[in-house]
């Protein structure tokens, strides 16, 4: 089977002092029961920042204030490549989740490393462990 390009997807880390939020993937999806930030595929035509709104609002409900580039990654599985693109931001004041969101929680660094959490992810959590370290987030 050849080599498939590589999928954009778009990640949203939301931050609020030391905790970011994140999401349960839904039992039956490609990895379901595994934590990650909310995110997913760009769509034709798509920024991947306007992926990024687009993929929090479906999947939580929430709306983010202004977004700006964090890091990019790449992940490949037994089927497919991913292009990961990750972006941090805060809520928008005023926004709330949807009643149908995702399983979602707000955590610490530590908390977010006992969790089942999708192993791409894993070296832009040390990233922003490390950011916060240094400076904080608002």
């Amino acid at each position: 089977m050849p080599d498939l390009p590589p999928i954009d997807v778009a990640v949203v880390i939301l931050l609020d002092g030391q905790r970011t939020l994140v999401n349960l993937r839904p039992e039956g999806s490609f990895y379901g029961g595994w934590w990650e930030w909310p995110g997913g595929k760009r769509h034709e035509g798509e920024s991947l920042e306007q992926c990024a709104r687009r993929e929090l609002y479906e999947e939580i409900g929430l709306e983010a204030a202004e977004l700006a580039e964090f890091a990019r990654t790449q992940a490949r599985f037994h089927d497919r490549a991913v292009r990961l693109v990750f972006f941090t931001g805060s809520v928008k004041p005023g926004s709330v989740p949807s009643a149908t969101a995702l399983e979602h929680r707000w955590l610490t660094v530590p908390e977010v490393r006992r969790l089942r959490f999708l192993e791409p992810n894993l070296t832009v959590l040390d990233l922003l462990e490390k950011a916060m370290n240094h400076a904080p987030f608002a």
